[in-house]
């Protein structure tokens, strides 16, 4: 089991909260659309040669390690990005959400999908969100994100978290397919692209509660590692 610290954003105030997890979890394929996410499966094929998946939602363990809050993160080779996910973390029947990055390894994720995922560091916020707080206008709170590419800051992402399962079925889907989830740390998935892949050197994304007036921030720069001996 691995620690690691949060803030706790509740609507009584601010909180640290220390959180001990014993999985990872990142969960793909999780559109509510099911027509978009086929789709998304298409181009996964069409663009980087990707396997459709045999089961969706799909969901992968990755190591504890892979976890972390580094603003500056080292990956192999110049194919990996990253993409905006809700975090989910259920811990003594209770639910958290944060925000994380699923960074993967869009090379190796045409040879091995469980690979690419477990390849990459998994980049995650500092602050939660008690998900009592949110769960009455969920739908509405908005998913960006962005990439630093050639010193300019370029649009990636631009959705709500109506576009993904709710955390119920998340949730559920995880218990019936892995057993016990307590102390787990879960990716949910993401939105659309607006453009297709692209590969920058700092990686930013935000979830925007435009109710509580409130916002969720995750930014990382991106370090290629030579994919050449030396």
């Amino acid at each position: 089991m691995k620690n690691v610290d949060f803030m706790l954003n509740k609507l009584s105030g601010q909180e640290k909260f220390s959180v001990p997890y014993e999985k990872v979890l990142v969960i793909g394929y999780s559109g509510r659309n099911m027509e978009k996410t086929m789709e998304h499966i298409k181009e996964l094929e069409e663009q980087l040669n990707v396997p459709a998946p045999k089961k969706i939602p799909t969901i992968f363990e990755c190591s504890l390690e892979t976890l972390t809050q580094e603003k500056n993160i080292k990956f192999v080779g110049d194919q990996t990005s990253g993409e905006i996910e809700y975090i989910i973390i259920y811990m003594n029947g209770k639910t958290y959400i944060g925000i994380g990055s699923d960074h993967t390894d869009r090379k190796l994720e045409s040879v091995s999908v469980p690979k690419s995922k477990q390849v990459c560091a998994k980049p995650i916020g500092n602050e939660l969100w008690d998900y009592d707080d949110i769960k009455e206008h969920w739908d509405q709170i908005k998913m960006v994100s962005c990439q630093i590419i050639d010193g300019k800051e370029v649009k990636y992402q631009d959705g709500k978290l109506a576009d993904i399962l709710k955390v119920e079925k998340i949730l559920e889907e995880l218990k019936e397919r892995v057993g016990n989830i307590d102390n787990s740390i879960i990716y949910s998935g993401t939105v659309p692209l607006l453009d297709g892949f692209k590969y920058g050197d700092t990686f930013k994304c935000m979830m925007i509660d435009e109710v509580l007036k409130r916002t969720l921030k995750l930014e990382y720069g991106i370090d290629t590692i030579s994919e050449e001996e030396r």
